[in-house]
């Protein structure tokens, strides 16, 4: 299982031929990821998206999601992850600057593409950023946070004008596949009722869908609930109601699934939702 969770700004621009991540996971903070050089696919719950140079990803702590390389060479981009309680250091009521990761469904319309000069403007503002991280006098978290605001600025209005990418769809099996996890995601499912529902094959199942998105079934389904529970936390709900309305049947299971997968008890985890 991976483990994603950081409670501060980090940053870097790569270069290499696989993803360092290859499996579906889950944040506990927001990412931006902009592809400067290649193409990938780039898998979010139920959707895939082939990228090309110029996308950036907008990605929120409740998206189970990974980027695969889908070429024979080198690709290069840059991630900037946020925690959220950097957000409520500075609320504004003219522009909120979670609006490109909150203000949307989960998994849906995460892309959007920049021209060339938004790409230089992106990758100054980046440079900027890691040269704070070497300012030597007093203010340099000032000066790495006001070079993020400024591209956060920018990223949410071109967001707001930005027209929706579509997602290339995956086959109809793995659509049907998808479709009734998240739909009976509260529900007992094991290979065999799930063959018997599909009228699939059990082997087949796990062949095909471990192919296409090249993670198991069951990993799947079990991101997906810990993304639930997070989400269901975050609303109030307490952590008894968390656990068996995200379908887990197990409460100590749960609580040991959803520390391993995000770092925090489930408890812990709501009481720093509270106070952001």
């Amino acid at each position: 299982m991976i483990q994603e969770f950081s409670d501060k700004i980090t940053h870097k621009m790569l270069y290499s031929k696989h993803s360092y991540v290859k499996d579906f996971h889950l944040h506990n903070f927001y990412e931006l990821f902009l592809l400067l050089e290649g193409e990938m696919n780039f898998y979010i719950h139920q959707s895939c998206y082939h990228i090309k140079t110029g996308a950036l990803l907008v990605i929120n702590d409740l998206e189970i999601h990974k980027i695969i390389n889908v070429g024979s060479m080198d690709y290069k981009r840059i991630y900037i992850h946020i925690p959220p309680n950097f957000f409520t250091k500075y609320p504004s009521s003219e522009l909120d600057l979670t609006s490109c990761f909150k203000n949307r469904n989960v998994g849906e319309n995460n892309l959007m593409m920049l021209d060339s000069a938004q790409i230089r403007y992106f990758i100054r503002q980046y440079n900027h950023i890691c040269e704070s991280e070497d300012y030597s006098s007093a203010g340099k978290e000032l000066l790495l946070e006001t070079y993020l605001l400024q591209l956060l600025v920018i990223i949410n209005n071109l967001y707001k004008k930005h027209t929706s990418t579509l997602p290339n769809e995956y086959s109809t099996e793995i659509n049907n596949i998808v479709n009734y996890l998240e739909l009976h995601l509260l529900e007992k499912i094991t290979l065999e009722s799930l063959s018997k529902q599909l009228s699939l094959n059990k082997y087949y199942l796990c062949h095909i869908f471990k192919k296409e998105t090249g993670t198991t079934i069951f990993n799947y389904l079990h991101l997906r609930r810990i993304a639930t529970a997070k989400a269901l936390l975050s609303e109030g709900k307490n952590v008894t109601e968390a656990c068996y309305q995200s379908g887990f049947s197990d409460y100590s299971n749960f609580i040991t699934s959803f520390k391993k997968t995000t770092g925090y008890t489930p408890k812990n985890y709501q009481k720093q939702q509270s106070i952001l």
